[in-house]
């Protein structure tokens, strides 16, 4: 149940990402990045937290499509 919950949030903060990036606000891309930055941060007084962030920083980034060298 809990892996469940943290996945469904993931996900809803994928959506709010493509919501944000429609509108204008900012892309996923960076969304994705700041979530991980945010992570990073939270990752110095608490590990579990910082590790569901992470997981959700990868959800976003999935939304991304796939770069290729140039």
């Amino acid at each position: 149940m809990e892996r469940a919950l943290v996945a469904a949030h993931g996900k809803m903060v994928a959506l709010v990402a493509s919501v944000l990036h429609a509108a204008g606000v900012t892309t996923t891309d960076e969304f994705a990045r700041l979530l991980r930055v945010f992570a990073d941060t939270v990752g110095e007084t608490d590990a579990q937290e910082a590790e569901i962030l992470t997981l959700w920083s990868e959800t976003v980034a999935a939304l991304l499509p796939e770069q290729r060298p140039h």
